[in-house]
């Protein structure tokens, strides 16, 4: 079930890095049904400019407090009128939409790989697996401004790389990721990010014969699978076609799409 939220209340926001934002907005209906992985659809204004919605990946919940968290950057005009909204304002929003994480897992060991905004569903999703499950998470981005922040990181272990040696490990996600899977062997991966770091996570798990899901970052305009903006090429594996990543995704099993 989704919902239309025409006047989502802004609870407040911060500044995390260079251009990037925490939104908690007050959705107790979106809030309840979420699950990691899901997004919300945005208006960021009344007016016609910008007309189309911007697609959020919700990053955490608070579903005592009907809050859900949005971790975002700003790209363009519809996220820059985003992110000068005031405690008190309201937002016109759509949600839950899509397809999450399988996340009913117990008992088991889970790899979590993000790179940039990626990392938001990751944070969810990790919060939640950690209920029952060891969880071990890998970050990355260009520097230490795309990482997430304690305030709001989910209670797991978790390592960083950033490309410049700002924090953390000095090089790619994927590679301190490659070394920890020579030592561990987890009984599920699950990832988000560039398209590039996602291949090179697709061939660990294949190396490693580990199940892997893929949340795509896609453009999406409509959120329901109306518009066709967002497909995506099915796994050369299966019969051709294409799959909307807003209605069959954003999450895949790694063999069901053709990255």
């Amino acid at each position: 079930m989704k919902y239309h939220l025409p006047e989502a209340r802004v609870i407040g926001q911060q500044l995390t890095g260079q251009g990037i934002y925490l939104l908690n907005i007050l959705a107790p209906e979106i809030a309840d049904l979420a699950q990691p992985g899901q997004f919300v659809n945005i208006r960021s204004t009344r007016q016609l400019d910008p007309l189309l919605r911007r697609p959020l990946s919700i990053c955490g919940v608070d579903r005592n407090e009907g809050l859900i968290r949005l971790w975002y950057q700003v790209v363009g005009k519809g996220t820059q009128l985003m992110c000068e909204l005031l405690p008190g304002e309201t937002l016109d929003m759509i949600g839950p939409l899509g397809r999450g994480f399988k996340a009913d897992l117990t008992g088991k060991k889970a790899g979590l790989i993000g790179g940039g905004m990626g990392i938001a569903p990751l944070l969810f999703l990790g919060g939640e697996l950690a209920k029952s499950n060891s969880v071990m998470a890998f970050f990355g981005g260009r520097n230490i401004e795309q990482l997430p922040k304690q305030g709001f990181m989910p209670k797991i272990p978790c390592q960083f790389a950033t490309e410049d040696g700002t924090a953390g490990y000095k090089g790619l996600v994927t590679d301190l990721f490659a070394k920890w899977l020579e030592q561990e062997s987890p009984d599920m991966l699950y990832a988000c990010g560039p398209k590039g770091m996602l291949v090179q996570v697709v061939r660990l798990a294949r190396q490693y014969g580990i199940p892997l899901q893929v949340s795509l970052e896609a453009v999406m305009a409509c959120g329901v699978g109306a518009c066709l903006g967002c497909t995506c090429a099915k796994s050369s594996k299966d019969e051709e076609g294409w799959l909307k990543a807003c209605q069959d995704g954003p999450v895949f099993w790694e063999q069901e799409v053709d990255l």
